[in-house]
C-alpha cells in the first residue's frame, strides 16, 4: 500500500513567486532558482559544502581545500577524471536532510514527478582542476538520467528529475553543468557527439539551486580554475522506480524528528511503503 503525502504545489509556488521557474522546467528543461528566492543564508549552504569535505577527507584521507583543492589524487577513476563522488550523503549528517525538504525544491519536484516520488541518489561532487591528460571539453559525457526507460518517454511525465545544489560558484571555466535547452522534447538520450556541440553552461552563483528533468541531455565541462567546485545533487524518482541507492530502513528516527517536514522525508525514503509478506503454504500444516 503507498501512502502519498498531500502537496500544495500552487500554494507553495504564489508563496515564493515560482510560476517562471515551473515554465522553465516546462520549456527549456531546466530552471536555476536564486538565492534569493529560496530565502536561505550564505551559512545555510557554507555549512552543507563544509560538511562535504569533512566527509570527503573521512571516506578518502585526503583534505580538500576550496582554494588550493585536493592534498593528494584519490585512486582510480577520480586520477583520470579530476572529481571524486561520494554516495549515501542523506546517511551522512541532519544536515543533508535539510535539502531534500526545502519547500521549493519539494514544489518542483513534485510538479516534475508528481507526489509520492522517492530519493534515487543522494551525491556530493567534488571536482578539480581536470587533468591535461583528458581529452576533451566535457568531463561528463552528455546522457539523460532516465535512460533506464525505454524511448520514447513523455516529456511532460518524466520518469525521473534532478537537483544541483551549487554550494561554490558556478561557471563553464570551474566546469559548471553543460545542457542543451529543449532537449527533453525529443523524448530520447543524445547519439554520440550530438549533444556538445548545442550546448550551453548553467552557470550560477554559490546558494543557487539548479532543478532539470530527467530526459534532460546534459553533461558537465571540463574544469579549467583551479581550487575546487563542490556540488550537492540529488536524483528523484517515481515510486515505480526502485531507487539507484537505497535509504529504507537506514535513516535512523532523530533525523526524522528533527526534520521541518517529517512526512515528505519519510515519503523520500520509502517509509510510507507497506508490504504483506507470507511465505509459501505448507500443505502438511492445514
Amino acid at each position: 500500500m503507498l501512502s502519498e503525502p498531500a502537496i500544495n504545489i500552487d500554494a507553495i509556488a504564489e508563496e515564493y513567486g515560482l510560476a517562471e521557474h515551473i515554465a522553465e522546467l516546462d520549456e527549456i528543461g531546466l530552471t536555476i532558482i536564486p538565492q534569493s528566492t529560496l530565502r536561505l543564508s550564505d551559512k545555510w549552504f557554507n555549512e552543507i559544502r563544509d560538511t562535504i569535505l569533512r566527509v570527503g577527507e573521512t571516506r578518502t584521507g585526503i583534505t580538500y581545500d576550496l582554494a588550493r583543492g585536493p592534498s593528494d589524487i584519490p585512486d582510480g577513476r577520480p586520477r583520470v577524471i579530476g572529481h571524486v563522488i561520494l554516495s549515501h550523503m542523506i546517511l551522512e549528517d541532519q544536515i543533508f536532510e535539510r535539502v531534500m525538504t526545502h519547500p521549493v525544491k519539494k514544489a518542483l519536484m513534485t510538479h516534475m514527478l508528481g507526489e509520492g516520488h522517492r530519493l534515487a541518489i543522494s551525491d556530493a561532487w567534488i571536482k578539480w582542476q581536470t587533468p591535461d591528460s583528458w581529452e576533451g571539453d566535457a568531463t561528463t559525457g552528455f546522457h539523460t538520467d532516465q535512460s533506464i526507460v525505454p524511448s520514447p518517454w513523455n516529456w511532460q511525465t518524466p520518469h525521473i528529475a534532478n537537483m544541483n545544489w551549487c554550494l561554490t560558484d558556478y561557471t563553464k571555466e570551474d566546469g559548471a553543468l553543460a545542457y542543451v535547452p529543449g532537449s527533453h522534447h525529443e523524448q530520447r538520450s543524445p547519439e554520440l557527439g550530438e549533444a556538445l556541440p548545442q550546448a550551453v553552461p548553467a552557470e550560477a552563483p554559490a546558494g543557487s539551486l539548479i532543478m532539470f528533468n530527467g530526459g534532460l541531455w546534459h553533461g558537465s565541462y571540463r574544469k579549467t580554475t583551479p581550487g575546487l567546485r563542490v556540488t550537492m545533487l540529488g536524483q528523484h524518482c517515481r515510486p515505480y522506480i526502485l531507487p539507484f541507492q537505497d535509504f529504507k530502513g537506514k535513516i535512523p528516527e532523530k533525523m526524522y524528528s528533527a526534520s521541518l517536514d517529517p512526512g515528505y522525508l519519510r515519503s523520500l525514503m520509502r517509509e510510507d511503503e507497506t508490504q504483506l509478506i507470507q511465505g509459501p503454504v505448507n500443505p502438511k500444516r492445514q
